[in-house]
């Protein structure tokens, strides 16, 4: 019986542990900027931080049940880990689902009775109903000049019984300009899209193995200037199109929106072609492409991270080009002589009135888009 007893102790000691442990190491590393630009450091870093914010509330649970088992074995040091570890995911939860009053002024709007989405942004027990939403896969929209290469999208719809509300958002990915897809961890957000009566376009514009930066752009206004054409069609209104990306993509959507009445930033077929949009917005986009050298590690990606991307066919043959390499390759010249040219192709360059209405969403702690650009 002793015995048992004190296998039972042992195990609840391990197990208040690593709860404890657990907890407050991951939400602590929560509040902790990485300072080092290596790529492999950044992508374990970054990583921990997806993983703890996305389970900041599992994680402070873990911390009280992590104390109690700590505090019944009269483990204190390791129960004080565990508070520790519930506060920070406490503090952060609130810190990231209370009211911001700058958005609040520009974004709210009277609630809407058919709503699909929270009524609240934060509330324990409360989710959003999200009816079944139709995705059409590999819808061509345009075909490249001169080829027979079809551009394609996925193309989100809302679901029966949810009323439309006539926008239509043109998504594009991130992969700094030459990596990842369409269709790539994105599908929550575009189902949330759709239930609020939303039409998406997820689309895969070319990358750097196909084409140069004046090329996707072209891709992009051929996704609007095409969403503009067929709207009626989706029940999308042709003057409520927004575009919307993230990273390169998120470049590539504030740039495409503030040259839209640059026809030297357009392809030959569309410079007579409207390709204006009623709104932008970004998560964490490049602003200034003069900037990337100073942040983007010239270190070469970890080989089993290479040979996954290459074998998902989101990654070059070539494998992840540093920033050097990848520049000379979208401008064809060497970095050191494209500054006028990486200032032309800056979103940050054609800022002025002519801009639609822009929401950018940056991370405080991103090392490769610093909040500071």
């Amino acid at each position: 019986m002793a015995q048992d007893h004190a296998q039972r102790r042992t195990r609840l000691n391990r197990l208040a542990a690593a709860l404890c442990v657990t907890s407050a190491a991951v939400t602590g590393w929560l509040y902790i900027k990485p300072r080092t630009r290596g790529l492999s450091t950044n992508l374990i870093g970054y990583g921990l931080k997806i993983v703890g914010g996305a389970l900041a509330p599992v994680l402070a649970l873990m911390g009280w049940i992590g104390t109690l088992l700590a505090w019944r074995t009269r483990r204190h040091h390791i129960g004080a880990l565990g508070v520790l570890g519930a506060l920070l995911g406490a503090h952060y939860i609130q810190r990231i689902s209370a009211p911001q009053s700058d958005v609040d002024r520009v974004f709210s709007v009277a609630p809407d009775p058919e709503s699909r989405g929270l009524s609240r942004r934060w509330r324990l027990g409360q989710v959003a109903t999200r009816p079944r939403s139709h995705m059409a896969r590999n819808v061509a929209f345009a075909t490249v000049p001169g080829t027979d290469r079809d551009l394609l999208c996925d193309l989100w719809q809302p679901g029966p019984g949810v009323r439309r509300s006539g926008i239509g958002i043109v998504f594009l990915h991130g992969g700094a300009w030459q990596a990842f897809d369409k269709d790539v961890l994105t599908r929550p957000f575009f189902r949330h899209l759709a239930a609020q009566g939303h039409v998406i376009m997820d689309v895969a514009y070319r990358m750097a193995r196909e084409t140069d930066m004046h090329g996707m752009l072209g891709d992009v206004k051929r996704a609007v200037a095409w969403l503009k054409a067929n709207g009626p069609a989706l029940d999308v209104d042709p003057a409520r199109i927004v575009l919307a990306g993230g990273s390169a993509g998120g470049h590539l959507a504030l740039l495409a929106a503030y040259t839209s009445d640059d026809p030297t930033y357009a392809p030959e077929a569309l410079r007579d072609v409207d390709t204006s949009v009623c709104g932008v917005f970004a998560y964490y986009p490049v602003a200034d492409l003069r900037t990337l050298a100073d942040h983007w590690s010239e270190q070469s990606m970890h080989p089993l991270a290479t040979a996954a991307g290459q074998a998902l066919d989101y990654f070059p043959r070539e494998g992840y080009l540093s920033w050097s390499k990848l520049a000379q390759r979208l401008f064809g010249a060497p970095l050191a002589q494209l500054d006028d040219t990486l200032l032309a192709y800056s979103p940050l360059a054609h800022v002025g009135p002519q801009c639609p209405p822009t929401l950018l969403i940056q991370g405080l702690h991103d090392h490769v888009v610093p909040v500071e650009d």
